[in-house]
């Protein structure tokens, strides 16, 4: 609550004391006091527009610069000060067409620091403390209350579109990444390097030889040389027609040197797997 000091008396008043002082103990004197936390001195009616002054912390602080305040986080206070707002707000705006003795009780309220936030405790009072009449009383509610209703609207019309525009910027980033997903889709593929060409090349004769060298027949192709000489067939001649047929079938006139020391390494081995064949000494033959 904010305190002042009377600049005629030098007593200390309370806020909502200040009117009483004036009428009683300095009577006829023009008022002027001086808030004892901030020491700023206030003519007439200034007085009621000061509703929340500085802490002694931070009186403090601005007579010395090495020293933080640490500023307070009173919920309650926060909440008040919105309802002095909202009284503020009722005394500047001509819609309630408010009467002598509405502006003026708002004014008092206006030097009020606890001014409670729920109708019975409110009536009750301002009953009580202010002596304002019961009728009075229940107007003034009405006021403050369809001016908090209005309010609450504004802010919750506020929030929901704060909200559409952050939808808004979502929904325009997912457009924008599905576009450019396609774009990727629809672009035609990249040209490969041509390092990358040559070497798809050199693999594709080595996988299609690796193809056609499985699928040749190698036993059947050995047994119908050998069949053909009755008396067998030298091993080296065998390994010629053999290597004439394997040709032919990989489609390639001449064998390089990786395909034939591979042929030549699967020569012998189907050569011993045969069962229809059998070597003596050079030759070759049937079973």
């Amino acid at each position: 609550m904010v305190f002042f000091t009377c600049n005629i008396c030098g007593e200390s008043v309370k806020k909502p004391s200040v009117e009483k002082h004036y009428q009683t103990r300095c009577r006829g004197n023009e008022k002027n006091v001086s808030c004892m936390d901030c020491l700023k001195d206030f003519y007439g009616e200034e007085y009621v527009a000061h509703t929340k002054c500085i802490s002694e912390a931070q009186k403090y602080a601005n007579q010395s610069q090495s020293f933080v305040v640490k500023e307070s986080r009173n919920k309650n206070a926060q909440k008040q000060e919105s309802w002095m707002d909202i009284i503020r707000a009722i005394l500047d705006s001509s819609e309630y067409n408010l009467t002598p003795a509405l502006r003026t009780a708002f004014q008092r309220l206006q030097s009020v620091d606890n001014v409670p936030r729920k109708r019975a405790k409110f009536e009750n009072f301002v009953g009580n403390c202010m002596r304002m009449p019961r009728q009075q009383a229940t107007q003034v509610w009405d006021i403050l209350e369809k001016e908090l209703n209005k309010m609450k609207e504004a802010k919750q019309e506020q929030l929901a579109q704060a909200k559409a525009a952050r939808e808004a910027a979502q929904n325009g980033k997912a457009e924008k990444k599905d576009e450019k997903e396609q774009l990727e889709t629809d672009a035609p593929p990249k040209k490969k390097s041509k390092v990358a060409a040559d070497a798809e090349v050199e693999a594709a004769p080595e996988e299609s030889e690796n193809t056609n060298s499985n699928d040749f027949d190698w036993t059947t192709q050995l047994s119908k040389i050998v069949s053909k000489q009755a008396d067998g067939i030298y091993l080296e001649k065998l390994k010629k027609k053999l290597l004439k047929k394997y040709s032919k079938h990989v489609s390639v006139e001449e064998l390089s040197e990786k395909q034939a020391k591979k042929f030549h390494k699967r020569f012998d081995k189907q050569l011993k797997l045969c069962a229809t064949l059998r070597l003596d000494g050079d030759l070759v033959k049937s079973c």
